[in-house]
Parts: structure tokens; sequence; C-alpha cells
């Protein structure tokens, strides 16, 4: 394998111990105080929900069990060799929880809008409640490892057209080695021309509704009080997926993930 700069900052181990602590107090609870000690000093656990019940730990302790972090290290290095990557790349797991202040697809969309993360860096997020299998975990890695890398050549995606451009790419990197139906499921003829319609219009928008509607579709979009696009459930996604698919297929991952910058 070719050698790459490619990092993983260990956060389960961390996070396995603060879930044992007590939360009674709110902030004042060891549990708290624990986690702003460490939080301060290990990137990596500043999106974890410090305050999460016990599926938060069930979740961290089936990862550890999993050997997680070293599936994710070897998925990671292995697509920046694919794509000839050499630049550093840091990446965490984190497990992140749905509650009162977290709701998964408004943090989906954060997420993917975000334009905060530096350069280099980037977080693998695994929602609590769910049964991650090795596959999961390298699906994910992988695809946060080409964000983290298409960031660095390209800068932030912050319009629908990049969006979806980066996003196709990371998920047909990663269905390579681990489909997942939700991504890799080819859209319809149907689908493929209401996405185009909407690309049209909307391609060089930044609002996050309008994002959510063509990426998610109408469910996301209606649960989080946008306007709905009349775009079904992932047919943005889907759609960016083939059509990166069929990019690296002809021209090779290293190739693609220089030229795919907009849809």
């Amino acid at each position: 394998m070719i050698a790459t700069d490619v990092r993983l900052a260990p956060t389960l181990e961390t996070m396995a111990s603060v879930y044992l602590l007590s939360r009674e107090g709110g902030k004042k609870s060891e549990r708290f105080n624990t986690y702003a000690a460490r939080v301060e000093h290990e990137w990596g656990l500043v999106a974890y929900n410090p305050m999460a019940g016990t599926s938060a730990q069930e979740t961290v302790q089936a990862l550890l069990a999993l050997d997680a972090e070293n599936v994710a290290l070897n998925a990671a290095r292995n697509v920046a060799a694919l794509c000839s990557y050499f630049d550093p790349v840091t990446l965490a797991i984190s497990v992140r929880s749905t509650g009162l202040w977290t709701d998964r697809v408004g943090t989906e969309i954060d997420d993917r809008l975000s334009t905060k993360m530096k350069i280099g860096f980037g977080i693998i997020s695994l929602w609590s409640r769910e049964e991650h299998t090795h596959d999961d975990v390298v699906r994910e890695s992988i695809a946060e490892t080409v964000r983290v890398m298409w960031h660095a050549m390209h800068g932030a995606a912050d319009t629908l057209n990049r969006i979806l451009a980066r996003e196709g790419l990371a998920y047909a990197l990663a269905g390579r080695v681990a489909p997942w139906s939700r991504y890799n499921s080819a859209p319809t003829t149907e689908e493929s021309v209401v996405v185009m319609e909407a690309i049209e219009v909307l391609g060089e928008t930044r609002a996050a509704g309008e994002i959510a509607g063509v990426l998610f579709g109408d469910d996301a979009a209606t649960t989080m009080g946008w306007t709905p696009l009349g775009v079904p459930e992932r047919a943005g996604y889907r759609w960016a997926v083939v059509r990166a698919e069929h990019q690296w297929k002809d021209v090779g991952p290293a190739a693609a993930i220089r030229e795919n910058v907009s849809a």
C-alpha cells in the first residue's frame, strides 16, 4: 500500500469512561466536568454529547468491540492511497446522539454545509441507537476521508452544486467497498429529471433548506420546517452518487477527486 499521512484521534476509550460517570447535577456533574476537562485537550471529542443516555454508552462499547477505530483508520488510508493523496488527514469517530438539542436531519445538514472544519480534519459520525457493522464503519470512514481530501483541494462545499459533487464522490468511492442502498440505489429516470430541474434553478444556492430538500428529499425538508421541492427521498444524493460513480470509473479515483468540483 502507498504510504499516506492519515491519522485517527482516539475517542472511544475516553468516552466509554466518561459515560460511566454520574450525570447527576447537569453541568455540575462529575461526568460533565470530566468531559469538559478532556475536550479542551483531545481533538475529536467535541462532537459528542457528554450527557447522552445509555444508548450512547452502548454504542461506544459496541464500536470498541468491533475495533472500529482501527477499521476506520485502515479504510481511510486505503482510500487516500487510491486517490494518490499524501497531505495530512486527521480523523476521529464521534457517536452522535439525538435528543432535545440534537435533530439528526438538522445535524447532518449542518455537517454537510459546514465551512468551519479545519483543513485536513474530519469527524466520522456514527449515530447511537443504531447497530453498526464493519461495513458501516468502513463506508462512513471512506466518505469522510473523501470530504477532507476534497475540501483541501477545492475549498468549502458551500453551494448545492459543490455539495452534490463532493457528496456524490464520497459515497461513490465508499460504495465500491461497502455499498448501502440508501445512497447506492440508482434514481429512476423520473427522479433524475426532478433533481436536474432543481439543480438548474438552485445550483448556486447556499440556503440550507433548499440544499436539504434536494439532497434528502421532501420528507426531510418538511421535518425541518423547510419548503418541500417535490424531490423523492434522497434522490439528490442517489443521483450524485451514480454520476460520480460513472466518473471515477471513467478516469480513475485520483483524477475524479481532482476534477469533480461541481454537479
